[in-house]
């Protein structure tokens, strides 16, 4: 790829998420991220294989000229070297993927999956973003989020400190 070839990594976690995937398999959403200068989709798409084949499917028999290179896969040992060569991260609100996007320093849309029973990710997603961290976004409204690249002026998230469970550790012990 070209320097300034752009990409966007999706990850829907060990779950299913058809929704976003079926979403970001569009002609509008191609539409935008071509807008924006990106030219490569990588998605780990977990247990939504089904609604990506269709989605890859009915792209293929559009004939939708996207000029955006698609990669999709359920799942590897390890998501850091995608999330290490994108510009973006689009992630579901899993706890570790959002933890391991802000580490390395992305521009990261966390994107809730309304139809899972307990949606305590939302309350994670939610501060994080009032923190200023990442963008929290819908199904409903995250192609207007692409649009406005509010992803763009983040607040980097902060290094661990490795002295604070230590603090903690020698005030107990008496040290």
């Amino acid at each position: 790829m070209a320097k300034n070839d752009k990409t966007v990594f999706v990850t829907v976690g060990s779950t299913g998420f058809d929704q976003i995937i079926r979403l970001l398999i569009s002609s509008a959403s191609f539409q935008i991220l071509k807008s924006l200068g990106y030219t490569k989709l990588n998605i780990q798409y977990g247990k939504s294989c089904e609604a990506y084949n269709e989605a890859m499917k009915i792209q293929i028999d559009s004939n939708v000229q996207n000029k955006i290179q698609i990669v999709g896969y359920d799942y590897k040992s390890s998501l850091g070297q995608d999330m290490l060569e994108s510009d973006l991260i689009i992630s579901h609100a899993g706890s570790g993927s959002i933890l391991e996007s802000l580490r390395l320093n992305k521009p990261l849309i966390v994107v809730v999956n309304e139809g899972l029973m307990d949606n305590h990710q939302a309350e994670l997603a939610i501060e994080l973003e009032n923190k200023g961290y990442l963008v929290y976004s819908s199904t409903s409204n995250l192609l207007e989020i692409l649009k406005s690249q509010t992803y763009e002026n983040l607040i980097p998230f902060p290094e661990p400190d490795a002295t604070i469970f230590a603090n903690i550790l020698n005030e107990e012990m008496g040290v």
